[in-house]
């Protein structure tokens, strides 16, 4: 029995020292696979342009989900010269296992201070991490982007001659840029108006129509910007001049008559509350959902053909009186109190009942649809940003994307949307701003300062 039990308790320890034997050996090559892995670390540089200019960060990551970062290593070189802006090594702390398995850096660079120039350099990254290859050094990324140092502003060099703006009004400016920008046109002011090529042989040569707003009077400042690839800006000032402009006040009376033949038509708009009184919806719409009509037709601008369409004057609806102008300033009052101001951003008139509305000018159709206070809406496209709207249509004549002449119908005269009597509100714009439609049924004005502009530089860019 002794002997039995001897023989037994041998047994067992040799099976203790083989499990024991055993997982020494698996945790030796468990430890030998993960610190022998051959997996090298990721490098993200995050370049948003491979232009720099004088001032710029650099930035971006390197992660290594096995072994962890041991080393980051950063720089620029240009001509044969080589400026570190990172050289970091990460050891591992607290009982050696605690690793950096992300590293992420911003490393700002000064070209001027560093000795750069304007032409290409090299932007050179080397990371490394904790994997026991290569005698211990690791497993290595090195990675190299070109780049190229600019630190000089595009030159702007206005061609058009005087500007001369009235308040509200619309103007062109025509310039030429001394290299290819991401971002270039009229500063109006806080608005800002894209220029565009493709008018010009010249490909450097550059146009854009621009407005002031109504409230925008002398004073305003107008320049021209253009922004290059490294971010580097350029300035060009012009000569100009804005005439003030007084617009005309009026005070329009509201019943409950007039609100109730008009609210039902609005029943279904977003935000109108079912439970409001008859002022409650009228405000709403006349002033939160006027706001939001207006962002629908003038986004339309943001997306403009680079061809003028139009030829000359701009026609007016025929035979018809002039009922509301541009930037009237309107005085809602209600029960005897003023209630609401809005202003009017286009011109009312009015002729026979569905009076057929001829196209201002040749274009391309952008927009037929209903829009809230407007109703039945056709909007026009005449190119570089120049827009005309026709509102309050009974019914339309024509779809998006039909090219139309001067003088086509597009639709007729109604009072769809919050209009009292059957008229066409007729409005202007230029990329995001309404102008006077005056001046567009004006040949002088366009004239002298829209073609003649134009001819100018032509026979400028020719010589």
């Amino acid at each position: 029995m002794n002997f039995k039990r001897k023989e037994k308790g041998k047994t067992l320890k040799y099976w203790v020292i083989a499990i024991l034997a055993l997982a020494v050996v698996v945790s030796a090559v468990w430890l030998f696979i993960n610190r022998m892995e051959g997996t090298p670390p990721m490098v993200q540089l995050d370049m948003g342009s491979k232009s720099i200019p004088a001032q710029y960060d650099i930035s971006g990551s390197v992660s290594d989900t096995k072994s962890g970062i041991r080393k980051l290593f950063v720089a620029v070189v240009q001509n044969g010269t080589e400026t570190v802006l990172m050289d970091t090594a990460y050891e591992k702390t607290g009982n050696g296992n605690s690793v950096r398995h992300r590293v992420e850096f911003n490393l700002p660079v000064n070209a001027k201070k560093m000795g750069l120039t304007d032409g290409t350099a090299t932007i050179r990254i080397a990371a490394w991490d904790h994997s026991w290859r290569k005698w211990f050094d690791g497993n290595r990324t090195y990675q190299e982007q070109e780049v190229v140092i600019d630190m000089t502003p595009p030159r702007v060099s206005v061609l058009s001659r005087q500007h001369n703006i009235n308040q509200g009004g619309a103007g062109l400016v025509i310039y030429r840029l001394s290299e290819p920008c991401e971002e270039h046109g009229i500063h109006v002011g806080d608005e800002f108006f894209p220029g565009h090529a493709g008018y010009f042989e010249d490909a450097g040569i550059y146009l854009a129509f621009f407005a002031l707003k109504h409230d925008q009077g002398p004073g305003t400042e107008i320049l021209v910007t253009a922004v290059d690839s490294a971010g580097n800006t350029g300035k060009g000032g012009l000569y100009y001049h804005i005439s003030a402009k007084r617009f005309t006040s009026e005070t329009l009376g509201i019943s409950d008559r007039f609100l109730n033949k008009i609210l039902p038509a609005f029943e279904s708009i977003d935000g109108l509350e079912p439970d409001a009184s008859l002022l409650e919806q009228f405000l709403f719409i006349n002033k939160d959902l006027r706001q939001k009509n207006n962002q629908t037709i003038l986004l339309n601008g943001a997306n403009t053909d680079l061809k003028i369409h139009w030829d000359g004057a701009f026609l007016r609806l025929p035979n018809s009186a002039h009922k509301a102008g541009f930037a009237d300033h309107r005085s809602y009052q209600y029960d005897g109190n003023i209630v609401d101001r809005q202003y009017h951003l286009g011109i009312d008139l009015a002729s026979v009942m569905h009076a057929p509305v001829p196209a201002a000018n040749a274009g391309r159709v952008t927009f037929v649809d209903e829009v809230g206070i407007y109703g039945k809406t056709v909007i026009v496209d005449h190119g570089f940003g120049l827009f005309s709207l026709y509102s309050h249509l009974s019914r339309t004549s024509v779809n998006v994307a039909d090219h139309i002449e001067k003088g086509d119908i597009l639709g007729y005269s109604g009072s769809t949307g919050l209009a009292g009597g059957d008229h066409l509100h007729f409005g202007m714009f230029v990329n995001h701003i309404f102008v006077n439609p005056l001046e567009w049924w004006d040949a002088s004005w366009i004239h002298n300062n829209i073609v003649n502009k134009l001819e100018e530089v032509t026979t400028l860019a020719a010589d």
